[in-house]
């Protein structure tokens, strides 16, 4: 079974027993059966998804897996307990748990069908629907949806695309009706439903009598009876967080770290950050003046896409015209002042921060992993000897964190000269890339020689299935009717695993021709730097390099070598023989 995920507020038990009475309900033991072999292609799979929000308000998810079992007895098909996967998340992208080993499934030919209580169960976007019935169909996966027409023929095609459409445009409507109710009761003097800041609490008065909601607003979290915020509550970290930037002049590292020290911890966090701390300065509903539909998150253009079928994360926060703020009242936190002087503070050091000093060269920025944790690592300077620069983990510096890594510095000039001259002795030997190459082609003739096999492979096993057949219809005696069935289904066993394994074949050749092609473009472009002065090249012109070759590093933890990695297979590292002890020693 697909692991359910932490956040779903189904549990594993409370899905199991939906799934076995789901069985029950349906007069049909093939629905949730156990002790199934999995090897077996001839089983099918229950598929259904449901978002957090929705099923926490109305959990359909029993009616969608009684209407799976009705389907598969229907079908008189059998699906496992481990084959009935469900998804918690939304219907926008196929990049979900469940979903991602369904489709694993399929393209490892080891399911013969999937039951869907519903279209829009599978996707609200027609592109990824069509995705998904084009690779049922290339690996011979049937589907049966249990609301719509079903097949392959292009009208039933046709109406499940138009169908699609229109699940598209009921989310589209559902964000814009969410969006309505919420200005709605902007308009008529409540707060907007949703998560409130830190520091503030959600209330509403309900009609005992209707259960409907006559009012909602935001309380301060909590005030004590002479108006002060009670220590070590929202209210009184937020008051603190503002005096301490505002009055004190203290940077929100320091006020980080003083709040982990005292143990108070952030909402669905352990420990406080500065990130966090500039978040909730920047909030102006402290000051009693908030705004609903300021600024919405958009995917980011510059990312690319890896995976059309894939979640496109929404990343940036854009903000809306002033004309579609929809301003309104909360209680007051801080006075506007202490506001502007703390947002003033933190604006003048992120003026400052880094720029007096100028950017740090560092040939491998970004391409060194940490020995410890496997994070990246960055560049700081000593604070004491600024003539001095390191590699360090990006959680070293996290002193607020106590989970932060404990790796040691690296010396940014000894990795550097460490680096290039393993890269520069790759570039002044090309033998070395045409030898790849040579390899390359080898292999390429090594799996064509397999593809010809497997083409023989199936072609004798399509040939003697013919021929069992032939003779059982023509009343030959050679076989009986259970063992022509049992030779044929061995011999589509054997047809199926050729296929597979010839598809694999076919795949590793094209990536390995890609891979070639790349290759010889690059050594192309080595060969017009091959004749260069690599001693003399310029701090440019090595990183163009380090970027062509894509090296990335991986350093010893006692500082004694480095394993690099680039587009090349590269000879290891040899162990550092210098002192790379600190010159303020």
């Amino acid at each position: 079974m697909n692991r359910l995920k932490e956040t779903s507020v189904i549990s594993r038990e409370d899905f199991e027993h939906y799934i076995k009475e789901a069985g029950r309900v349906a007069d049909y033991k093939g629905f949730g059966a156990e002790g199934c072999d999995l090897e077996k292609r001839e089983y099918w799979v229950a598929y259904t998804r449901q978002s957090l929000e929705e099923q926490s308000k109305n959990n359909r998810l029993p009616d969608y897996l009684l209407t799976c079992a009705k389907n598969a007895k229907k079908l008189s098909v059998v699906v496992p307990l481990q084959y009935v996967l469900y998804d918690s998340v939304t219907g926008e992208h196929l990049e979900r748990p469940g979903m991602t080993r369904l489709r694993k499934l399929m393209a490892e030919r080891r399911i013969s069908g999937v039951i869907l209580p519903a279209l829009d169960r599978l996707s609200r976007e027609p592109l990824h629907q069509q995705i998904f019935e084009l690779e049922a169909t290339h690996y011979m996966v049937q589907i049966d949806y249990a609301d719509v027409p079903n097949g392959n023929d292009p009208n039933s095609q046709f109406t499940r695309t138009i169908l699609a459409h229109a699940a598209k445009l009921v989310k589209l409507a559902n964000r814009r009706n969410n969006r309505g109710g919420n200005i709605g009761r902007v308009v008529k003097g409540w707060v907007p439903a949703g998560k409130v800041p830190y520091g503030y609490k959600y209330r509403k008065e309900i009609d005992p009598l209707s259960g409907t909601t006559i009012k909602a607003w935001w309380d301060v979290d909590q005030f004590d009876p002479d108006g002060n915020p009670v220590l070590g509550t929202e209210a009184w970290v937020v008051t603190q967080v503002f005096k301490w930037i505002g009055v004190e002049g203290k940077s929100t590292y320091w006020v980080a770290l003083e709040l982990n020290k005292q143990g108070i911890k952030p909402r669905a966090s352990d420990v406080w950050s500065p990130a966090k701390i500039s978040f909730i300065v920047k909030k102006r509903c402290y000051t009693g003046k908030h705004a609903y539909n300021k600024a919405s998150y958009v995917p980011n253009p510059d990312s690319p896409i890896k995976d059309i079928t894939g979640e496109i994360g929404r990343t940036l926060r854009r903000a809306k015209p002033e004309d579609e703020h929809v301003p309104f009242t909360v209680p007051l936190v801080v006075p506007e002042w202490l506001w502007r002087r703390a947002n003033e503070a933190i604006n003048t050091r992120a003026q400052t921060k880094g720029k007096t000093k100028g950017r740090i060269e560092a040939l491998f920025r970004g391409r060194v992993f940490c020995p410890r944790c496997g994070r990246r690592m960055t560049i700081r300077r000593d604070g004491q000897c600024p003539n001095l620069v390191y590699y360090i983990c990006t959680s070293r510096s996290e002193a607020w964190n106590p989970r932060r890594c404990g790796a040691s510095y690296i010396p940014v000039k000894w990795l550097d000269n460490l680096g290039w001259g393993n890269i520069a002795g790759l570039l002044k030997n090309p033998a070395l890339i045409l030898s790849q190459q040579r390899k390359a082609a080898q292999e390429d003739k090594e799996l064509e020689k397999h593809l010809k096999l497997f083409d023989w492979q199936l072609k004798e096993a399509k040939r003697r299935i013919a021929r069992i057949q032939q003779d059982w219809e023509s009343g030959g005696n050679i076989y009986t009717k259970e063992e022509a069935n049992t030779r044929i289904l061995e011999e589509r066993q054997k047809l199926e695993k050729a296929e597979v394994e010839k598809q694999k074949v076919q795949a590793a050749v094209s990536k390995l021709r890609d891979d070639t092609a790349h290759s010889y473009r690059m050594r192309r472009s080595l060969e017009a730097i091959r004749d260069a002065n690599l001693e003399q090249a310029t701090f440019e012109d090595k990183q163009r390099i380090v970027e062509l070759l894509a090296v990335e590093i991986y350093p010893r933890e006692d500082r004694t070598g480095a394993q690099l990695t680039c587009a090349f297979k590269l000879e290891p590292v040899p162990h550092a023989s210098i002192s790379i002890a600190s010159p303020k020693l």
